[in-house]
């Protein structure tokens, strides 16, 4: 895997995650949920990576095979911040749509690639990486919190105007990050 494909991934996971709320929670829950949940990803990102740390180079140290590991580490930070989520503000975490099968989803999807494009254990990128993969998504998914809005101050046709609209720019962006992703 490349970044051509990792940063497209992004934009339609971001996208993904638009959809889930309901019509009539997407106007005005939007942006909170959008920014809750690159917030959660974030940390989500942070512990996993510290959870891969802990196995040490090559995460063989705790004798699983070199796929396995990471993927627990993904889940496991996951589950703990659902865990910690509901057990501390749980009807904010439900108004949010922070549940947990979004927060194993965006860990593993945003997440599990990151494996794949990282250098040896150690080197900076491998450091900054899970902290620039959750920018990014965190601002694609501000991105498609706003785009409603502003798609509706446009003039568009009838048929192109609504969720049309929004996939066609969702398969924009994903172009644009491919291209950019090629360049990387």
């Amino acid at each position: 895997m490349n970044f051509g494909l990792y940063l497209p991934l992004l934009a339609g996971l971001a996208c993904c995650n638009h959809f889930r709320l309901p019509p009539q929670a997407r106007m005005e829950q939007a942006l909170p949920s959008a920014l809750a949940m690159g917030l959660a990803t974030t940390i989500m990102l942070l512990c996993a990576s510290s959870l891969s740390g802990l196995a040490g180079p090559g995460h063989d140290a705790a004798g699983l095979p070199p796929l396995l590991w990471p993927l627990l580490s993904l889940a496991i930070s996951a589950l703990l911040l659902s865990l910690g989520l509901h057990r501390f503000a749980a009807r904010q975490t439900q108004q949010l749509g922070l549940g947990w099968p979004w927060l194993l989803t965006n860990s593993l999807l945003a997440g599990l690639p990151l494996q794949w494009l990282l250098g040896p254990a150690g080197s900076a990128m491998q450091l900054l990486a899970p902290l620039l993969s959750a920018a990014l998504f965190t601002l694609l998914l501000v991105q498609f919190a706003t785009l409603p809005q502003r798609l509706q101050r446009c003039a568009l046709p009838s048929w192109l105007s609504g969720q049309p609209a929004l996939l066609l720019c969702a398969g924009i962006i994903a172009l644009a990050l491919h291209r950019l992703g090629v360049c990387l």
